[in-house]
């Protein structure tokens, strides 16, 4: 069974911004990575529990491609996966709380 992949608006906030932030030095980089971490989330249709727990955020779970991670929420009721943010692993976890 497929499941619905739902980008949500932050995460679709925070692809543009690693766009935009890889762009300065190669924007064919750029668009060639963020099109992998759509293919990746995209991947989520077919096995929306392929990642594991997000600590940080309870209830979410998490996917890595590269120094990014995936992170999204997976509702079993709706057939959804509903990706939540693009987040750098340097990137201070703490704040993926909100």
């Amino acid at each position: 069974m497929a499941w619905q992949v739902i980008i949500g608006r932050v995460a679709l906030r925070d692809l543009q911004r690693i766009r935009d932030f890889i762009a300065r030095d190669n924007p064919t980089v750029a668009v060639s990575f963020c099109q992998r971490l759509l293919d990746r989330a995209e991947a989520l249709r077919e096995f929306p529990e392929l990642g594991g727990h997000l600590r940080e955020r309870p209830g979410a779970r998490f996917s890595v491609v590269g120094s990014y991670l995936i992170v999204y929420r997976v509702d079993q009721a709706a057939a959804t996966v509903r990706v939540l943010r693009f987040w750098h692993g340097a990137r201070e976890r703490r704040r993926l709380q909100r």
